[in-house]
């Protein structure tokens, strides 16, 4: 409960929880905090080993996420770590790795030496598809470095009437006393009031999109608000709205697709593609608007959008064509939106020769655990006969009839009819299946589908300010903080696993004392 509900450790200590406890278990005796800190401990290391024997039968990739957690007066820096994978049945895990304590300053190559102690800790240097991390150049410089050591976007919106409603929001959302006048005024002007103010954070764009959205329904009230009050002196004006309602169509674009992409509960590689090339597509119309700050806008966003488009839709790419739905169809569809007539025929062949490479690459894994098992017959077949050449004869054999075979697999796939499309199509049963038809593109689908297409999950406990650990956390331990924080992960999936219908709620209470508070004992900084 304590794991789940991210209740603080002295919580065993409240007369009124032991009162309760009593009340329900005379004979129980309930444990001091210090008893209770052992207890996660020791549950967290057995959630742990049960994490890692998952792991070890799976036979495929893992697919990483990392993402930076900071303390509630960012004092503290944690990366979280999450594994993303298909067990044999092809059910979809998503599971917390570590929650790794990252001092400062956090330069790419602290994130870097951090990032790469877990994957070596968990044994996956040689296992990994992909790893997704947020969108800033600190992390693509800690990508560059992690690249050489293993074998395989934030928007900015500026404007002054776009400040001007961000002042308004700050004004109105600054106190308890403002908050309640707004509301008051509210009920008097408009019918919906449902909605409350939020104010975003600068550096996420989707936040920004929330609190224009909602910040819209209210415009009139500004407006009477600014008559009523004289310390609220610079409201936003009508051509700011304006401007807000351009702003917020392109938005909507970005955060409707972003939602599909955080989804957890099932693969998203195979639509990423057809949906960031819908992006490019929209960008391209909008840089051709007759307003000047929606060309300027973006730009920013054309520029950030092609940094990253060469990267990455190689691999989403292959993803699509694995969609039998799609195949190599969707890929000439967009590319010729996208790109010049006497350029697509290049783009498509890129591609589809990536394929290629990854079918080849997997059936030079699949030769050798072949040529393994067949060197061992082919020796018996050598002593028996005499003949030594026969144990070479073997190998060749296996060698040809595999690239054979493989190569009217993939083209064999390629050339079957598409399937109907459909909303509720389930990829995944799909390739569970069909896929003995098409076995080394199978195992490709199994790594590539795993791969998630945002760092955060729309479902998670992530705000869209950051990711904040709240004031009870931010005081323990970084060994006890990563204990809590792995095992709640697990034992949530467990339950979600066995279909178990639990609430997960419950108060962040912080009763203001722990063991681990000592600054003298422990060294633990106090955050007031």
């Amino acid at each position: 409960m304590i794991i789940l509900h991210e209740y603080p450790l002295s919580m065993v200590e409240h007369a009124g929880f032991r009162k309760y406890s009593k009340t329900l278990q005379p004979g129980f005796k309930v444990p001091c905090r210090n008893t209770t800190k052992k207890d996660i401990l020791h549950r967290y290391e057995a959630e742990k080993e049960s994490i890692s024997a998952l792991l070890r039968k799976v036979k495929g990739r893992v697919a990483l996420t990392t993402d930076m957690w900071t303390t509630n007066h960012q004092n503290k820096g944690y990366m979280a770590v999450t594994a993303h994978f298909f067990d044999n049945t092809w059910t979809l895990h998503s599971q917390i790795l570590r929650f790794l304590y990252v001092p400062a300053p956090h330069t790419a190559d602290v994130l870097a030496n951090s990032l790469k102690e877990c994957i070596q800790s968990w044994n996956l240097d040689l296992r990994l598809s992909s790893i997704t991390v947020d969108n800033c150049t600190t992390n693509d410089a800690m990508m560059d470095i992690l690249l050489g050591e293993f074998p395989y976007g934030s928007l900015m919106l500026h404007g002054q009437g776009l400040e001007r409603i961000r002042e308004s929001v700050s004004f109105w959302t600054a106190s308890p006393k403002r908050v309640k006048k707004f509301e008051q005024v509210a009920k008097q002007v408009t019918r919906d009031c449902k909605k409350q103010l939020v104010l975003d954070c600068k550096t996420r764009w989707n936040s920004t999109y929330e609190m224009l959205v909602v910040a819209m329904k209210f415009r009139e009230v500004f407006v009477v608000l600014s008559a009523r009050d004289n310390l609220y002196k610079n409201p936003p004006l009508m051509e700011d709205w304006d401007k807000v309602v351009k702003i917020c169509e392109i938005l909507q674009v970005f955060n409707d697709i972003t939602h599909q992409f955080s989804a957890s509960k099932y693969p998203t590689a195979n639509i990423y593609f057809p949906r960031i090339c819908e992006i490019r597509i929209a960008l391209t119309r909008w840089f051709t608007s007759p307003t000047t700050y929606i060309r300027n806008m973006v730009e920013v966003m054309m520029e950030k959008y092609n940094k990253y488009w060469f990267d990455v839709n190689g691999l989403m790419g292959v993803a699509t064509i694995l969609d039998p739905r799609f195949k190599m169809a969707l890929i000439r569809f967009y590319f010729a939106k996208i790109y010049d007539p006497s350029d697509v025929d290049n783009e498509v062949n890129r591609i589809y020769g990536f394929l290629k490479e990854l079918v080849e690459e997997y059936d030079n894994k699949n030769e050798n655990s072949r040529s393994s098992s067949s060197q061992m017959y082919s020796y018996d077949i050598s002593s028996n006969v005499g003949k030594g050449y026969m144990q070479e004869f073997a190998q060749f054999v296996s060698q040809d009839n595999s690239k054979v075979g493989l190569k009217s697999d993939l083209e064999k796939y390629l050339e079957a009819e598409t399937i109907p499309l459909a909303d509720d199509f389930d990829i995944l049963n799909w390739w569970k299946t069909n896929g003995n038809n098409y076995p080394v593109l199978q195992q490709i689908a199994k790594d590539i589908m795993s791969i998630p297409v945002s760092t955060v999950p729309s479902e998670s406990a992530f705000s869209t300010s950051g990711r904040v650990l709240d004031p009870y956390r931010s005081r323990l331990l970084p060994e006890t903080v990563e204990a809590l924080m792995c095992s709640q992960n697990w034992i949530w999936a467990n339950y979600k696993g066995s279909g178990e219908c639990i609430m997960m709620g419950g108060n962040n209470c912080d009763d203001g004392y722990d063991d681990e508070m000592d600054s003298g004992k422990s060294g633990v900084v106090h955050i007031d």
